[in-house]
């Protein structure tokens, strides 16, 4: 769950039909459209566990209404299905439901964003700097950055003017550069027996399990098949979801990592896991920090990887142990 500085429009309504609870929420949704209501839906089901802290900043009318001893409430798939069958006639509950079920299909840009900077920088290096220029245009923007840092210097300016030069592309030109990177997806999967989409899906199921469910699967899973293990196990956990824990839980992982170690993990993450953990220490440690990283300088992109890897190990085993919770299902424990 983001921190209350964090939260988008679509997170606040979220939790306050959460907070409210289905009768009370129902007038408000009654007009929504379906479209509206399947995003509402889909935040309300993802967002997991929610700090007292964030609730008060939130709806801080209706606090009152929704104290318990724990310190963290949950907001879960099933809170969207007492809101729709409540609010909405059944037959368009069953069908929105039904459409928030099904598995998510990633397209061609969620799925290079989701790769590796090197990988992605291998599919483009030989093409046309104006090409380059409207595929990370249309990546996540810290991944993007950490592409252009692995094309030729003598490119990447060519790539980052043609980016700033963009204003409209003809659908005929996107959808044949979908076309091809999807084919270069493909062909780059080789034999590895499972589609990028159904990797997709393993990973969304594993997070889904219980952690005495879900980790003996993934102990048969490196016992049979070393090399997709270490791809589920890669994806399971990335850098970037670290954005995402309590502030309490960064709190607890400073305290198990030393300081080299996250420097050289941070020179590689976006501004906004920076700041994640840099608000979680004393502003002279922050300082500190900053300074160690614009002194160290450029390092090599397998660097940075090796030493999140190095923290993202801590960080599992602190989660085994009870210590933080990576998790935001609702039937994780």
């Amino acid at each position: 769950m983001k921190g209350k500085t964090q939260l988008s429009g679509e997170d606040k309504a979220a939790i306050l039909l959460f907070a409210l609870g289905p009768e009370a929420s129902a007038p408000l949704v009654q007009h929504m459209d379906d479209k509206t209501l399947s995003r509402l839906g889909r935040r309300m089901a993802e967002l997991g566990k929610i700090d007292t802290e964030v609730l008060d900043a939130v709806t801080k009318e209706y606090l009152e209404l929704h104290r318990s001893e724990d310190p963290l409430m949950r907001s879960s798939q099933k809170d969207v299905v007492s809101l729709f069958r409540y609010a909405i006639e059944h037959e368009r509950a069953d069908r929105l439901l039904n459409e928030l079920s099904a598995p998510k299909s990633l397209n061609i840009w969620e799925k290079l964003s989701r790769l590796k900077p090197d990988m992605i920088a291998s599919y483009i290096k030989d093409e046309h700097p104006q090409t380059i220029a409207l595929i990370l245009g249309n990546i996540d923007s810290s991944v993007a950055s950490r592409v252009i840092a692995l094309l030729p210097e003598e490119m990447q300016l060519s790539v980052v003017m043609r980016m700033s030069k963009i204003e409209s592309v003809p659908r005929e030109l996107v959808k044949d550069i979908e076309e091809t990177l999807e084919k270069e997806l493909a062909d780059m999967q080789g034999d590895s027996g499972i589609s990028f989409d159904g990797m997709i899906s393993v990973v969304d199921i594993l997070k889904g399990l219980e952690k005495e469910v879900a980790r003996p699967i993934l102990d048969q899973l490196r016992d049979k098949d070393e090399d997709l293990f270490t791809q589920v196990d890669r994806m399971l956990l990335v850098f970037e979801d670290l954005k995402d824990l309590s502030d309490r839980d960064i709190q607890t992982i400073l305290k198990h990592i030393s300081s080299d170690d996250l420097v050289k993990a941070l020179k590689g993450a976006s501004d906004e896991i920076g700041e994640r953990f840099f608000a979680n220490m004393s502003q002279r440690a922050a300082e500190i920090m900053r300074e160690d990283m614009e002194v160290m300088g450029p390092m090599k992109l397998s660097d940075v990887e090796e030493a999140q890897q190095g923290v993202l190990k801590v960080i599992r085993k602190l989660d085994d142990d009870g210590a933080i919770a990576l998790s935001t299902s609702d039937d994780m424990v």
